[in-house]
């Protein structure tokens, strides 16, 4: 069980951190000078940069996935966007 919480995100933010999160498998050093480099220019809060590091850093696909879940707070848009961007994620789990 995951006790990480990211404040909400909007779906612009949301597919930054997707992004992070696909960065991460062949260059995790990368995904979070990334992570550092989107908080600096003001994409990410201080509060939402610490919690997305932790969640680069930290998670599996499927945890990281629903971390962002949460993160979305029922906006609609922005769960279509985690929907179609971690099906795979999502079948991998099942298989496993």
């Amino acid at each position: 069980m995951t006790v990480l919480a990211i404040p909400m995100l909007s779906s612009h933010q949301l597919s930054l951190a997707l992004d992070l999160i696909d960065v991460r498998e062949l260059a995790p050093k990368d995904s979070l000078r990334q992570l550092d480099d989107l908080a600096q220019r003001g994409e990410f809060s201080q509060a939402q940069a610490k919690a997305l590091r932790v969640l680069v850093k930290t998670l599996d696909d499927a945890d990281a996935a629903r971390v962002l879940r949460d993160s979305c707070d029922g906006d609609e848009e922005s769960l279509e966007l985690l929907r179609e961007r971690t099906v795979h994620e999502a079948r991998a789990a099942y298989v496993r």
